[in-house]
């Protein structure tokens, strides 16, 4: 779903994947501490703006993906777009990251999975994805983390 959904908002899968990790780690149900929830942490203002209902996965998807595609078409620049996402598009100006060391650390932490997702061959994100699934649903207690550097 969530390639599909990337394909059709025209966003690079790899670029969608490696957001969808850094921002949720594939965790459906998950909460931000800022009330940002799902798999793209959609804030709730950002979802109503954007006619999705947030706590549906695909709508939730949708949301997300239209979101990085209007900053993408806003700043024109992928690091932009991601600080964009991150922070908020009105903390991005003049062409420069937000002095922001949390939205810094986000977009070299995305630019960094997309690479490394890059360097795989697809059957191998996909199986990569399925094993950390396994392996959560396995154990549920513990917390796992994939591609945080």
């Amino acid at each position: 779903m969530m390639s599909s959904i990337a394909c059709e908002y025209g966003i690079p899968v790899g670029l969608f994947d490696a957001m969808i990790i850094r921002e949720s780690g594939y965790k459906a149900g998950i909460y931000s501490p800022k009330n940002a929830f799902g798999l793209t942490q959609l804030m709730p203002g950002t979802a109503a703006d954007l006619g999705v209902n947030r706590y549906d996965v695909e709508q939730n998807l949708r949301g997300g993906a239209r979101y990085l595609r209007q900053q993408l078409d806003r700043f024109g620049q992928v690091h932009l777009a991601l600080a964009a996402y991150n922070a908020g598009p009105s903390r991005v100006r003049d062409g420069m990251l937000p002095r922001i060391a949390e939205t810094q650390a986000y977009v070299d932490n995305v630019l960094l999975n997309w690479r490394r997702l890059a360097a795989l061959p697809p059957r191998a994100t996909v199986q990569v994805m399925s094993e950390l699934a396994a392996v959560r649903q396995q154990h549920r207690a513990r917390r796992v983390t994939v591609f945080s550097y």
